[in-house]
């Protein structure tokens, strides 16, 4: 018990001599979808996208940021369709937003470099910001 007061003693003086060494707690930082830049905190802490449940939450208790950033996803078909069914679409859809730009550019690569009656050796054609982007290198 002793020491473990003398511990704090001992840190608060610290503090005080040297203020420019505290560190500043984070106690709960905010987690963000990177695709919609909303608050992600209500989820899993895995989840790096808005989930069906982020979305459901949205739904529930932000009616207004909803309608302003999830709904404007769902096509004329998809609004006609139950409420479950369109926070699945939402959900699909912020997910895509982040990979297909990756993956198209991926398949467009290959397709390039797939040709077989090429003269030249296609990929010094290819910007090398394109080639990272679809993973060819990682610099």
């Amino acid at each position: 018990m002793e020491n473990s007061l003398i511990y704090k003693v001992y840190d608060f003086i610290n503090q005080i001599i040297h203020p420019k060494d505290l560190k500043p707690l984070l106690t709960n930082p905010i987690k963000r979808c990177p695709v919609t830049g909303l608050d992600i905190s209500m989820q899993a802490k895995n989840s790096k996208f808005i989930t069906v449940s982020g979305i459901k939450w949205y739904y529930r208790y932000e009616r207004e940021i909803y309608y302003q950033f999830l709904a404007i996803r769902l096509n004329e078909s998809s609004v006609k369709k139950d409420i479950e069914t369109q926070f699945r679409l939402i959900a699909h859809s912020i997910r895509n937003a982040e990979s297909n730009p990756r993956n198209n550019t991926r398949r467009a690569i290959q397709k390039l470099l797939a040709e077989k009656n090429s003269l030249f050796n296609n990929l010094q054609l290819i910007e090398k910001t394109k080639l990272q982007e679809a993973g060819f290198y990682s610099d």
